[in-house]
């Protein structure tokens, strides 16, 4: 039987793939900026709903200032990295960047057995390493099957601060979640979006005057990816708040798998027999973690 965290990553794996999918298409028509202006949109309203409900119906008598503070910092490296994600996918190719990004469990793994006590069984960990490895290789085959492709160095620069922001998150999160309730979470996104976006957008302009995106269907791609995104970082919360971090992110970070499943059925791209073997490791592993004890 499938683990309750198992289903909720599961569950992530899906809607980010599904995201990645869109993404691809927005960037194709509109700069970066215009996804990190998105996520502000559709993360405010949503946050502030959440944020005055868990005031007024629940109280925050009770709630520990520090895991407050904790919870403030788990938000800020979560969206920050996305924003230095959706920077990276603008300067280079969108599989070789997600073949860097998507390492970042192996921080979160070691952070979590040295800083969080958690632990895995043999085949637990046999899981993982066919997880993340098989997600790295698939990515990097994947988008170098046409032929070399050079990385420029600012996209290797900001894919590596993104894996240092998502380990970040990932172990605050998780510690933060001993002391605050999860729509608490959620809403303090109210107070790190405003400050965060503003001054990520005025540091990537050199202070230059930042462009509200007008309507236009790209636009409407680009707000639609992070409506899923978003409804994928929510399962993503709901599957660390209910499952180990060492065994959560790893099953996570495969959600590269279901972008290039996805870009094969609706954007003719080719997957070759390495690649098909290497998404069957990949699913094993999530299997070998997430349902095997």
């Amino acid at each position: 039987m499938v683990e309750t965290w198992a289903a909720f990553a599961i569950t992530t794996v899906i809607l980010c793939g599904i995201s990645g999918i869109i993404s691809k298409i927005a960037l194709n028509n509109v700069p970066s900026s215009v996804l990190i202006i998105s996520s502000f949109i559709v993360i405010m309203p949503i946050s502030l709903i959440l944020l005055v409900y868990y005031i007024t119906f629940i109280g925050l008598e009770g709630v520990s200032l520090y895991y407050v503070v904790l919870g403030i910092v788990a938000a800020i490296f979560a969206n920050l990295g996305f924003f230095m994600y959706f920077d990276a996918l603008e300067k280079g190719p969108v599989m070789l960047i997600g073949s860097i990004t998507s390492a970042y469990p192996a921080v979160v793994i070691v952070g979590a057995i040295l800083l969080l006590g958690e632990w895995l069984t043999f085949i637990q960990a046999i899981g993982v390493i066919m997880v993340v490895t098989g997600v790295v290789a698939l990515l990097y085959i994947h988008g170098t099957a046409r032929g070399k492709t050079k990385i420029p160095r600012v996209a290797i620069v900001l894919s590596i601060l993104a894996i240092i922001s998502w380990s970040i998150w990932g172990l605050t999160f998780k510690a933060a979640l001993e002391g605050l309730d999860i729509i608490l979470f959620w809403g303090l996104s109210t107070l790190v979006m405003p400050p965060l976006t503003l001054g990520y957008l005025k540091l990537r302009s050199h202070g230059e005057r930042i462009q509200i995106p007008k309507y236009s269907i790209p636009l409407v791609f680009a707000i639609i990816s992070v409506e899923v995104e978003q409804l994928g970082f929510y399962t993503e919360t709901l599957a660390v708040n209910a499952g180990p971090a060492s065994l959560v992110f790893p099953v996570i970070a495969s959600y590269p798998v279901v972008t290039i499943i996805l870009a094969y059925a609706f954007l003719k791209e080719r997957i070759s027999m390495k690649e098909a073997i290497l998404i069957f490791a990949v699913v094993t592993g999530i299997v070998l973690v997430s349902v095997i004890s």
